[in-house]
């Protein structure tokens, strides 16, 4: 059994925490296969659940205290977020008898390089000196020059499973639009509000409701501007949610208008709950929906596109219907058991040639 110390860097609820949280979980529920360590540069409300599915959680900030976490005797090293790499992984290499795996998510030197064709010098320098990079999409990973050999794309991991057990939408289920994000400008939601004001003439009763934290005064936004539309009882404004299973269970088609985004945790949920998805054609979107498969995919400010796509959607259950099941069947490979088997596989085939 090989010993791997995972370097977080925090322990707060966000996206590459959660999502790592989760993985760990699944290691933890299948046959042990490593000692498993998490070393965070800050706690977090994270923190309970960590310690229950790791064998050992150590909160470290300063050079010595981290210093000797990561020259300690492990396996393999593998850091999950770039800025715990920029700090660290050049000591572990240097110093270090353990493999070293970075991971790369689709972060702010990777959403530059391929939005924008910045390339971060750091970044290269930290894959060639790695035994092995693991990339979240396959855009992603071409976008690095790490040799085949050495790099492994693992996919977006979401806790999905239990979304593929709620019932594909019937005709009892209420014309509504769901939206899952935190409310936020570059989320462009009020496309979407504006998608459904064009709409209703046509569907007489379909609402949208908007599922996430309000941030900046978004919210009261929204809602102004569902009233000049004179949409008010249209448009849901619910705040965040622990659990929306509920919400999409109650909705027809998920939505998201954004201007920037990875792979939303929130449309992969959706699409195992069969529900049809209508995005935006940003970050790495396209690595899990596929237009006129699961749902379709539209230019970000495109209103016009959007409520053509949300009305063949609305006008056609069999469609809708078809693309659901689609959608379903493409989520059920970014499951968090599948990708964490990915990953798995990776970190003991690293740390087994450092160990011989």
């Amino acid at each position: 059994m090989i010993r791997v110390l995972h370097v977080v860097e925090s322990l707060a609820a966000g996206g590459i925490e959660t999502t790592f949280l989760n993985i760990l979980r699944a290691w933890r529920e299948a046959p042990p296969w490593a000692i498993h360590e998490v070393l965070a540069l800050s706690g977090g409300v994270l923190e309970a659940p960590y310690q229950q599915a790791a064998d050992a959680v150590t909160i470290a900030a300063s050079g010595d205290a981290l210093e000797r976490v990561v020259l300690g005797p492990y396996d393999v090293v593998y850091f999950t977020f770039e800025r715990c790499a920029y700090r660290l992984l050049p000591l572990v290499v240097s110093r270090g008898r353990a493999a070293v795996v970075y991971g790369k998510g689709y972060d702010m030197g990777g959403m530059f390089r391929l939005n924008d064709g910045l390339a971060w010098q750091p970044d290269e320098s930290m894959m060639w000196a790695a035994d092995h990079v693991t990339f979240t999409t396959d855009r992603l990973a071409a976008g690095f020059a790490v040799p085949p050999a050495r790099a492994t794309v693992l996919g977006k991991a979401a806790a999905v499973r239990r979304f593929a057990a709620l019932p594909s939408a019937d005709v009892s289920t209420p014309n509504r639009i769901v939206c899952v994000a935190n409310l936020h400008a570059r989320k462009r939601l009020g496309d979407l509000v504006r998608a459904v004001a064009r709409l209703r003439p046509e569907v007489g009763d379909l609402s949208v409701r908007f599922v996430g934290a309000d941030g900046a005064g978004e919210g009261g936004r929204l809602a102004a501007l569902a009233s000049d539309l004179g949409i008010s009882e249209a448009c849901e404004i619910v705040g965040r949610r622990v659990d929306v299973a509920d919400d999409l269970a109650a909705s027809r088609i998920f939505a998201l208008p954004s201007g920037c985004e990875g792979v939303p945790t929130a449309m992969l949920e959706a699409m195992a709950a069969a529900r049809p998805v209508v995005m935006t054609d940003v970050g790495h979107v396209t690595s899990a929906v596929t237009d006129g498969v699961e749902g379709y995919v539209v230019a970000a400010g495109d209103v016009d596109a959007l409520t053509d796509r949300l009305r063949r959607l609305l006008t056609d259950p069999v469609r809708a219907r078809s693309m659901g099941l689609a959608a379903r069947a493409r989520a059920m490979g970014h499951d968090v058991v599948t990708v964490a088997s990915r990953l798995r596989g990776v970190l003991a085939a690293a740390g087994g040639v450092r160990a011989a």
